[in-house]
């Protein structure tokens, strides 16, 4: 891949959904929603000119298929080059993950005398938290089950793990977060008004 799109993570992500079955764009977009859409994500608007892109390297070839309902659609399958290029990937470390968190950004900027929703945010954070972890461990027991063979096992569970641990990390957060709000709620009705 050229040094342009180096600096890209998407087309690699392509690659290893590529490197597992070959798929249609639209079978990349809902495989990866289920697998590793947890921690990454991809839209129809990255994934079509990634794969036009590494067609045009000669990382991966289109070729007919059919879907359920008879009609043509393309799909992908991964080269030897293709193969060589996300090795290489791998082999580079990781970039930093950049942080962009609305709630936290709110909560920065928040004041004691102005307190909006910021508790109900909270309990909304806690809830959807509580739901992903039970996804987590469905999934573990799914690999657990499913998955004995397959080679790449032990670093499914591993990204799994992640996920439980950044789930359970987050309620525990949440619960001393809607705390502190509560505490700063009845602090600040307590306060003389001047």
């Amino acid at each position: 891949m050229n040094a342009r799109t180096r600096t890209r993570s998407t087309p690699y992500a392509v690659l290893g959904m590529l490197s597992l079955a070959p798929m249609s764009g639209y079978d990349i977009r809902k495989e990866s929603e289920s697998s590793i859409g947890y921690f990454w994500s991809e839209s129809f608007g990255q994934i079509y000119p990634a794969l036009k892109e590494l067609k045009s390297q000669g990382l991966i070839r289109r070729r007919a298929g059919r879907t359920g309902g008879g009609r043509d659609r393309h799909v992908y399958e991964i080269t030897d080059k293709g193969r060589e290029a996300l090795a290489r990937w791998r082999q580079e470390p990781p970039r930093p993950a950049g942080v962009r968190n609305e709630l936290l950004l709110k909560l920065f900027f928040g004041r004691r005398d102005a307190l909006a929703g910021e508790v109900d945010w909270i309990e909304q954070l806690r809830i959807e938290q509580t739901a992903a972890l039970r996804q987590f461990r469905r999934i573990r027991q799914e690999i657990m089950k499913q998955q004995r063979e397959h080679p790449s096992r032990p670093f499914w569970l591993m990204t799994v793990s992640f996920g439980e641990h950044r789930a359970r990390s987050l309620i525990r957060w949440c619960r001393e977060t809607r705390k502190s709000l509560l505490a700063l709620k009845g602090a600040a009705r307590k306060e003389p008004t001047s």
